[in-house]
């Protein structure tokens, strides 16, 4: 059988071997980053200046689920425009009771930037996210005339890599079938993880098929010499699984 090696935050683990399961593969996998929450002060203090007519962007599940903690989070929604990057966004922001208005056809930045061109002039947008965004957002929403306020919803540090130890070793000996990266962060984790090791990434992936979730952690493997084979046509776990199945 199929040997998919992946790496996710803790949290999401249990859900992404349920999906690589249910598509016929094995799943080799392992914790890629922590989640460091941001203080519950600092978080209500930003949901209290949240206004009617505001546009607030959902850059992940995570940065849904953080805001989440708060009792005032559903109400401080009332009102302002909601705009998820993708499904997986819009599916957890829905679990708390808050609906999106706005979700880009590329689930990316760069998607989100090009959905809301000519519509932000002037407006009060609120990014809330990890404290490793892409610039792409801010940068391009700025040059829009918009009034941007970047919040961290929470900080992504990088897993023990005694956690990779077990992916490391199957993929040096060739028993993966397919690396599967979710993040440029975790991308560059496991490749740094690797050297630490005194293992030859690009060698070792250049075994396998290598699959990334989305163009930004695409172009991190490729700044760090590795081919990439698989990118879904959108940037969610389940597309990408699916887009493996298509190809191996």
């Amino acid at each position: 059988m199929t040997v998919i090696a992946f790496t996710r935050p803790e949290r999401r683990l249990p859900q992404s071997i349920s999906v690589v399961e249910a598509a016929g593969f094995t799943a080799m996998a392992a914790p890629s980053l922590e989640i460091m929450p941001c203080s519950i002060q600092d978080l209500e203090g930003l949901l209290r200046t949240i206004k009617r007519g505001d546009v607030v962007i959902f850059t992940s599940a995570t940065s849904a689920e953080e805001c989440g903690r708060s009792p005032l989070f559903t109400d401080s929604m009332e009102g302002a425009r909601i705009i998820s990057i993708g499904t997986g966004t819009a599916k957890a922001l829905g679990r708390l009771g808050v609906a999106t208005d706005v979700m880009p056809s590329e689930y990316s930045s760069e998607g989100i930037v090009e959905r809301l061109r000519g519509t932000v002039a002037g407006k009060k947008i609120i990014l809330i996210r990890s404290d490793h965004g892409s610039p792409v957002l801010d940068q391009g929403l700025r040059a829009m005339g918009a009034d941007v306020v970047d919040f961290k919803a929470y900080s992504l540090r990088p897993a023990d890599p005694r956690h990779l130890e077990g992916i490391l070793d199957a993929g040096s000996r060739g028993k993966v079938d397919v690396f599967a990266f979710t993040s440029p962060m975790s991308a560059h984790s496991f490749l740094e993880a690797a050297e630490n090791r005194s293992i030859a990434a690009a060698d070792m992936l250049g075994k396998a098929k290598v699959a990334a979730i989305g163009r930004p952690t695409a172009d991190m493997l490729r700044s760090l010499g590795v081919r990439v084979d698989i990118i879904p046509e959108k940037a969610t776990f389940k597309d990408m699984i699916a887009a493996i199945k298509k190809t191996v």
